[in-house]
């Protein structure tokens, strides 16, 4: 209300003094109802229930405002299979994988500091990574920030970014190289994103980038990479989708069109009433878990498991080993190592003399002492000491192999004297299926 005198503006009624003590008064906010987030994108709540438009009240952290429309839900995975049909994965769990992570950006607001960084991989370039990224991601808003080696140009970057879109769900670090910011570096490492990974809440307090940030960790996070070197912190914690076309990817026609240009923005809406219906699918079927999930970020993954074997989903990270060794560059040597003779206990002057002949010492030994036949054995001593137990999937010319790294100082010999070896014991061996067969 205003009071105009001779058509001048004199006075406003409230008065800012009235206003301001309005809105410190419990009675008079009392009145309306609590708001913790206005939001046009949907997702789920605690209990798992889909936000409908309107006023939403999830209790404490969930009275949420949706704007939005109502979402639809499908009663088959049908656009979500032709999709899939016509892309390069390199196993049937990658291809389940890339359904998780789907579904992990659904359900971004649970497991907060919980959920892995899905990382997707390739052969080659344009195999179809970013069109995976599209596919996960859905309608939900994104960010997309530039990998360096040091921390703060991300953060800054990030901070930034949701400063400007404070609906963003998901995080996009697109075509990381071991040189994106310089030199050459063995592994793809930030203590920044393995913190991010791993925090119910996000803290971004970045000098010149505005006001510090504060926020609940309802964030996906996606690396992808042809590199696939990510440091082991990084590995241990992310979501393999590995894809491997065979031959030119540019002359293979796909009965959907151009996948990422026009199948995904045609069909986006039905995808992700696709995907809702697959959570709907699970919770009437009354919310089974899969024990058999395993991954560091168990309560995700034995939920996740538990959606994707109702809907008929197999293989959920059965790939995840495969993938560490694979993609870990150290741990990808010590395979190869043990494959060379496997459930054989050779010393570690034996192992380091193996490792010169399989052309792994630039890998596995330091510059100062891979020059030594003393340095190259105290070395690979150390690295195997600190490798036991851990087990390596690795595949040869002829066989599939799942090893162990066992051993230490120990009589190994009946009344002989005890010394130090080592073995890669064969927990499992299975021939290499042969192509076209």
């Amino acid at each position: 209300m205003r009071v105009v005198k001779e058509g001048k503006v004199v006075s406003e009624l409230p008065t800012s003094a009235h206003l301001n003590g309005m809105l410190r008064s419990e009675e008079f906010l009392r009145q309306f109802l609590p708001v913790d987030e206005v939001t046009q994108t949907p997702f789920y709540l605690d209990d798992f229930s889909l936000v409908q438009p309107g006023y939403n009240d999830g209790g404490l952290d969930n009275r949420v405002l949706f704007v939005g429309e109502t979402n639809s839900v499908a009663e088959s995975t049908e656009t979500i299979q032709r999709f899939l049909d016509v892309m390069a994965f390199a196993t049937n769990a990658d291809r389940t994988n890339a359904v998780a992570a789907g579904l992990t950006v659904l359900l971004r607001r649970h497991w907060r500091g919980e959920k892995p960084l899905v990382l997707l991989t390739a052969t080659k370039s344009h195999s179809g990574k970013g069109t995976v990224t599209d596919f996960i991601r859905g309608s939900v808003p994104k960010t997309d920030i530039l990998y360096e080696s040091i921390d703060w140009p991300m953060q800054s970057q990030l901070q930034r970014q949701i400063g400007i879109t404070p609906d963003v769900g998901m995080i996009v670090i697109d075509n990381v190289r071991l040189d994106s910011s310089g030199g050459k570096a063995k592994f793809i490492r930030s203590g920044f994103l393995e913190s991010f990974v791993t925090n119910p809440e996000v803290i971004l307090s970045c000098p010149g980038a505005g006001e510090p940030l504060r926020l609940d960790n309802k964030f996906v996070l996606t690396i992808n990479t042809n590199d696939g070197s990510l440091s082991p912190d990084l590995m241990n914690r992310c979501l393999p989708i590995h894809l491997d076309p065979q031959g030119d990817v540019h002359d293979r026609p796909t009965p959907i069109g151009n996948p990422k240009l026009e199948f995904l923005p045609q069909n986006r809406d039905q995808i992700e009433a696709e995907f809702r219906g697959m959570i709907e699918r699970w919770k009437k079927a009354g919310c089974p878990e899969d024990v058999t999930a395993k991954h560091p970020m168990s309560r995700w993954a034995r939920t996740i498991g538990g959606i994707l074997k109702v809907n008929g989903f197999t293989d959920f990270l059965t790939n995840y080993g495969t993938r560490k060794t694979a993609d870990d560059p150290l741990r990808e040597a010590l395979a190869i190592l043990g494959t060379a003779k496997p459930g054989k206990s050779l010393r570690p002057r034996e192992w380091a003399k193996l490792a010169v002949n399989e052309g792994l010492a630039r890998t596995l030994f330091s510059p100062t002492e891979r020059d030594t036949d003393r340095g190259r054995e105290r070395a690979i001593g150390v690295l195997l000491k600190r490798h036991l137990d851990v087990t390596f999937e690795i595949e040869t010319e002829q066989k599939l192999y799942h090893l162990q790294v066992e051993g230490g100082f120990r009589r190994w010999q009946r009344g002989k004297n005890p010394h130090t070896r080592y073995v890669f014991t064969v927990l499992d061996e299975a021939e290499k299926p042969v192509e076209g067969e």
